[in-house]
């Protein structure tokens, strides 16, 4: 393959990521430097060659023009200084021993995340029916009121965010950075869990559903949404564990993929033990389930904290691509941690305060004590919840997920590098 092609092709294509100067995607980062860096792919002899080290990008493209760029013909003088830019940019393109455990962790999150979206459909489909078939027929009642119209609402504003991520894939024009995609696994799971969401809301909006009293609080519970949150929880909590692909040292942790499965059924344990409140048949029962559902939430805490002090503030000099990758990735996971456990603890908060504390202490005509209280806070934090997640995991997606992206990049770093070698050398 010609790289000069190649290289020009790639001058074409579009690379957002390095244009970004917070981000820390790899070699436009590595800046000219009298701090002594030394380069061991440049040698110095009587006649000079610049040896670029090939790195296993499991792209077979990039591998074929990193070979072609593997020599300089000889007498092309390399400048002596171990120090210039283009011994300090080589030296970043270090090879990639390990890159194939990168390639196998990424694809085996994206295979799992698949699965994962199957199962929370018919996970969900399942505790329709269940509740369905539970329920006293006297308790299905059709919503009115603020409690219909603010179904409807949240219905058009999941609608609005899952067509505006799904229509620009079927014209063609997946990402204004991108001239295509592939759909990976956290891509086809964040668009599951608006599908969720959505098809709550419409049966919600639409037909008779279940809504029982809570023995304890007193409160109106609609379960059509604790049917839905409960794997919808769970699988925005694996999405997170697996974009955060950071790990110390050339190979994953053993527990890896154990931890990550761990930490996603504590959450679904604790929105599963909600949907059971109203079926607890004394105080007793109802407040251990309370306890252990708070248990099982309050684990988010000190995972974010374990995952602030492990990812470092920013990627070590001479880091390899498929570093960079995770470290962009890890970066964007603890992002999308923070937003997501603001909200599900304001979601908490709402549920004590419109089934407990209102009701008991506000004042009358204040909404708070209004039985539709609790239905409005669940509708709003719902669809703030899931559009902000989208949004994210769509970022998660081209950051490490989506192949085109991955080749850009790799395109990009082999450009720079063959710039820097040409401008350095000799006629």
């Amino acid at each position: 393959m010609d790289p000069e092609l190649l290289l020009e092709d790639s001058d074409e294509a579009s690379f957002s990521n390095y244009a970004n100067p917070n981000v820390a995607t790899g070699l436009r980062h590595r800046k000219h430097s009298n701090s002594g860096f030394t380069s061991p792919a440049v040698t110095s002899s009587k006649n000079p060659r610049v040896r670029v080290p090939a790195c296993d990008w499991n792209q077979t493209a990039v591998a074929d023009a990193s070979a072609a760029a593997l020599e300089i013909a000889e007498g092309d003088q390399v400048p002596s200084n171990e120090n210039t830019y283009t011994s300090s940019l080589i030296a970043g393109l270090r090879p990639s021993i390990h890159s194939s455990t990168h390639h196998a962790a990424v694809t085996t999150i994206d295979i799992h995340m698949r699965g994962f979206a199957l199962g929370v459909i018919c996970v969900y489909i399942a505790l329709v029916m269940a509740v369905y078939a539970v329920v006293p027929e006297e308790n299905i009642v059709r919503l009115s009121g603020i409690e219909q119209r603010g179904a409807v609402m949240a219905m058009s504003l999941i609608a609005v965010s899952f067509l505006s991520r799904i229509v620009p894939l079927v014209n063609g024009a997946p990402h204004k950075c991108h001239q295509s995609t592939k759909l990976s696994g956290i891509f086809i799971g964040g668009l599951t869990v608006q599908l969720v969401a959505f098809f709550t809301d419409f049966i919600m909006a639409n037909f008779p559903v279940p809504v029982v009293i809570d023995p304890v609080l007193g409160s109106r519970v609609h379960l059509l949404r604790w049917c839905e949150w409960a794997p919808c929880a769970t699988f925005m909590t694996f999405m997170m564990e697996g974009a955060d692909l950071y790990w110390e040292g050339d190979m994953p942790p053993t527990d890896f993929m154990r931890t990550k499965y761990i930490h996603s059924a504590t959450q679904g344990g604790a929105v599963f033990l909600g949907l059971m409140f109203p079926f607890c048949s004394s105080q007793k029962t109802w407040a251990a389930a309370m306890f252990a559902a708070c248990c099982f939430y309050l684990t988010n805490f000190p995972r974010i904290w374990n995952r602030m002090k492990t990812i470092p503030s920013s990627l070590s000099e001479g880091a390899t691509v498929e570093e960079a990758e995770r470290f962009n990735a890890a970066k964007i996971a603890l992002r999308l941690r923070s937003v997501c456990i603001l909200v599900w603890s304001i979601i908490v908060m709402l549920y004590f305060v419109s089934s407990y504390f209102g009701p008991r202490f506000s004042s009358e005509g204040s909404l708070l004590k209004s039985p539709e209280a609790t239905m409005i806070c669940e509708c709003f934090f719902d669809v703030l919840s899931k559009v902000l997640f989208l949004v994210t995991i769509v970022d998660v997606h081209y950051a490490v997920f989506d192949p085109f992206a991955r080749t850009e990049r790799r395109l990009e770093e082999l450009r720079q590098l063959m710039s820097a070698v040409w401008e350095n050398s000799s006629d």
